[in-house]
C-alpha cells in the first residue's frame, strides 16, 4: 500500500528549465493554481537534508515499469507526483515534509515536471506502439490485485446458557402386596366369615379358636414344628374398661406366648379400627427376643354381644420367608358378618 503525499505548494520547472513558480496538489492531483516562489525560499529549507539523505540510499532495484495517472507508487515513473529513488524535476519537497520512517522506507516526494510529464507520456505510448506490433495493447505485467477486507465486526458467541440438573425423583416407597383370597373360613360362633388368603391354612372349632390361619410352616431350631405366621379368632372373650384397655391388657401375655423371650417391644402403629362394621382397638408391637428373634404382633379388641371383648390376634416373623406384616391387617379387613351363621355374633 503506497503512502499519500499531504496537500501544499511545490515548484515546478518553466518552460526554459528554471524553476519560477510553484504549483498547488491537493493529496490527489495537481490544481490549476500556480503562483511564484515565495521569497526567502519557503520550500527549499528542507532541501539540504533531503537530497543528503536519499544519497546515503542503496540503489533502487530495477523494477518493470506501470504507467498511470495520478500519485504514483515507489519506484514506478509516472507524469504526476514523483516516486522516490527516481530521478525528480523540479525542487526537493517543502520544509514540514515528514522524515523517513525508522524501517528505512520513507514517504514519497513532491517535484514534479509538467512539460517532463508529458513528453514522457509520449515516450510511453511510442514505446508501446514499437513493442506490440499491432493495434492491441499489451497488458500491464504487473496486474493490480485488489484485497477486500470485510470491516463488519465478528458476532459475539450466544453465551451458552447454564441449565440446572432435573431433580432426582423421589422414590415412591413400595406398596405391601395385596394377598389373593382362596378360600373363606365361617366362624359359627361370631356369625362371621375370615378371608383365607393363598399360601394360609385354615383350620375351624379348634381348642381356643373358632378360626386359626397359619403360614410358612417349618422345623424349630429346638425341634418340633414352627410357622411364619399366623391368625386367630378366639372362643373366651377378654374383660376391660374399654377396647383399648382389653386390648393392651391381652397383648403381653399373647406375644409372649406366641414368641418365646421376649425382652422388648416398641410401638408399631396402634389404634382405633373396625371389624364386620364394629368398631374396636388394635395394638401393635414391634418385639424383639432374647435370642435375636424379631417380630410384628397384633392384638384386637371388638365388644360381644354378651359382654366383653372378642379377641382377635396374630403375629409374624421380622425375617426373611415371613408374611408381610400389612397381611395382618389385611384379614382384619377382610372379615365380614355372615347373616346364615346361627351363632350370636360379635
Amino acid at each position: 500500500m503506497s503512502n499519500s503525499t499531504p496537500p501544499g505548494w511545490y515548484p515546478v520547472q518553466g518552460a526554459d528549465g528554471t524553476a519560477g513558480h510553484e504549483r498547488w496538489w491537493d493529496g490527489s492531483a495537481w490544481t490549476s493554481d500556480v503562483r511564484p516562489v515565495q521569497a526567502g525560499g519557503g520550500g527549499l529549507a528542507d532541501a539540504p537534508t533531503q537530497v543528503s539523505w536519499q544519497s546515503n540510499q542503496p540503489a533502487a532495484p530495477a523494477t518493470p515499469p506501470s504507467y498511470g495517472y495520478g500519485a504514483p507508487q515507489q519506484g514506478t515513473p509516472s507524469y504526476g507526483y514523483p516516486a522516490q529513488g527516481q530521478a525528480s524535476y523540479g525542487y526537493p519537497p517543502a520544509a514540514g515534509y515528514p522524515p523517513p520512517t525508522p524501517s528505512g522506507r520513507m514517504k514519497p516526494g513532491v517535484a514534479v515536471a509538467i512539460v517532463v510529464g508529458v513528453l514522457a507520456v509520449v515516450g510511453v505510448v511510442a514505446a508501446i506502439a514499437l513493442n506490440s506490433g499491432h493495434d492491441t495493447p499489451r497488458a500491464d505485467p504487473t496486474p493490480t490485485v485488489t484485497v477486500t477486507t470485510d470491516s463488519s465486526p465478528t458476532p459475539s458467541p450466544s453465551p451458552t446458557k447454564k441449565t440446572s440438573p432435573p431433580p432426582t425423583p423421589t422414590p415412591t416407597p413400595s406398596l405391601p402386596p395385596v394377598p389373593v383370597v382362596k378360600d373363606t373360613a365361617a366362624d359359627a360362633q361370631h356369625s362371621i366369615t375370615v378371608p383365607v388368603f393363598q399360601g394360609w391354612d385354615a383350620q375351624t372349632d379348634t381348642t381356643h379358636s373358632t378360626v386359626f390361619l397359619g403360614s410358612g410352616r417349618y422345623t424349630c431350631p429346638g425341634g418340633g414344628s414352627c410357622i411364619r405366621g399366623q391368625f386367630s379368632v378366639e372362643k373366651d372373650t377378654i374383660s376391660g374398661s374399654s377396647a383399648r384397655a382389653a386390648a393392651e391388657a391381652a397383648m403381653p401375655a399373647y406375644a409372649g406366648a406366641i414368641f418365646t423371650g421376649v425382652t422388648g417391644h416398641t410401638d408399631a402403629g396402634s389404634s382405633s379400627t373396625t371389624v364386620a362394621g364394629i368398631s374396636g382397638y388394635a395394638v401393635r408391637w414391634h418385639i424383639t427376643t432374647s435370642d435375636g428373634t424379631k417380630g410384628y404382633v397384633l392384638m384386637v379388641a371388638v365388644p360381644a354381644k354378651g359382654g366383653g371383648y372378642v379377641a382377635f390376634e396374630g403375629g409374624v416373623d421380622d425375617a426373611a420367608g415371613a408374611p408381610d406384616p400389612s397381611v395382618l391387617d389385611q384379614i382384619l379387613k377382610g372379615i365380614k358378618q355372615d347373616t346364615s351363621a346361627s351363632g350370636s355374633g360379635t
